[in-house]
């Protein structure tokens, strides 16, 4: 059985010949230690004094021509390296949300404003800094709102030719540059705004959720078109005690948007994963509702509570996830501990089917030597139990 008939099996609820893997996203110090050090980081290179004063200078103009190309294969870097760790599936990600306004700040092109900071182990990664629409004439002039199209286009095209590579050594759960409606809206005008934006600017509210919604369709059509099976969409509608929005609200605002685009992928032959961080028990129902196959995350730091998520719906929708990397999968963890938790993981929910095991997400600081552990102990003891 290869990974993609395996993984699309579990989601569907079919037997598989064991229990198969998720990577959530390996970052550069991972994908490094697997492929082989770069002769030059990103942190040496963002520290030179000639491209400070260019990005200072020049930033939006040369990011796309200069970065853009760095970054994308910086994303066929972390599919390879899955593969070669021996993942069954892969959250593929084609990136190029961001325009480099300085040395220091990114700009997400649906409006939000990111700090570039070193990770740790000499490569550079970026953290959420500010919403950077605060108000209806910022929204209305911003500058670096895409073309859905031509996004669409060059993620055809990076699928197109990473499928050609990899895709018969790993499934490929594809995201383009179109990361959540919700966690886009919050990151673009402010948490703390987004309530008082929906009573007072509802209109705006409503021009982004369609323009959103339609980049993330166009770029899931592409992928499609490409020849990947199976759309990942990350969504985070939760804190670590509770949804981040009334659920009926969510439902209003969100819904009809997630039921045409899970719909659309649907009619193509796709199946479609959501990832959301943080407690999303009392969500659950409704994104199965809107006709996900497969929800990722169970975020272990938060209140969420797997095992019974396992009893309520674990035979309508495939779970995914469930090692943590806080711990677990860290330089701190014992290999022995990584396996046991892979066991009782295993046992407590892989019965009946519809389980996929990975980490709960991506992290700077994951080594992969503990991801190999948590793939051969998965392989070794993840035989399904029919009862």
């Amino acid at each position: 059985m290869n990974p993609t008939e395996r993984i699309i099996r579990t989601l569907e609820g079919k037997p598989v010949d064991r229990v198969p893997t998720f990577c959530a996203g390996l970052e550069d110090r991972t994908f490094n230690e697997v492929l082989g050090e770069p002769w030059l980081k990103t942190k040496t290179i963002f520290a030179n004094p000639l491209i400070k004063s260019l990005l200072n200078n020049w930033g939006p103009k040369i990011t796309k021509t200069f970065v853009q190309p760095q970054i994308t294969a910086g994303m066929e870097k972390r599919i390879e390296a899955a593969a070669a760790l021996g993942f069954d599936a892969t959250w593929a990600l084609y990136d190029e949300t961001f325009v480099l306004i300085d040395s220091r700040t990114m700009a997400r092109f649906t409006g939000a404003l990111f700090e570039l900071i070193d990770d740790g182990f000499g490569n550079m990664t970026y953290m959420y800094k500010a919403p950077g629409i605060k108000t209806r004439e910022a929204f209305n002039a911003w500058p670096y709102w895409p073309d859905p199209d031509a996004v669409a286009h060059r993620a055809y095209k990076f699928f197109k030719k990473t499928l050609a590579k990899y895709g018969d050594r790993v499934c490929f759960c594809g995201q383009a540059s179109a990361y959540g409606i919700q966690e886009s809206l919050l990151w673009t005008i402010g948490f703390e705004k987004v309530p008082l934006w929906i009573r007072k600017e509802k209109d705006l509210v409503e021009r982004f959720i369609t323009m959103a919604e339609e980049l993330c369709l166009k770029t899931s059509m592409a992928m499609l078109d490409a020849g990947v099976k199976i759309i990942l969409q990350s969504d985070d509608f939760a804190f670590k005690t509770g949804p981040m929005m009334n659920p009926k609200m969510i439902e209003s605002l969100f819904g009809p948007s997630y039921r045409r685009i899970i719909k659309s992928v649907h009619d193509r032959g796709g199946k479609y994963i959501l990832h959301s961080c943080g407690d999303n028990t009392v969500l659950f129902d409704m994104f199965i509702d809107w006709g996900v196959d497969g929800l990722h995350a169970y975020e272990n730091t938060s209140t969420v509570d797997i095992f019974k998520c396992k009893e309520r719906h674990g035979d309508r929708v495939t779970i995914i996830g469930g090692v943590g990397i806080d711990y677990l999968l860290t330089e701190r963890s014992r290999d022995q501990e990584i396996v046991d938790q892979v066991k009782l993981l295993i046992e407590k929910l892989a019965t009946g089917g519809r389980f996929i095991l990975g980490p709960i997400h991506g992290m700077s600081n994951m080594p992969a030597d503990k991801l190999r552990v948590m793939i051969d102990a998965c392989k070794k003891y993840g035989v399904y139990r029919t009862n």
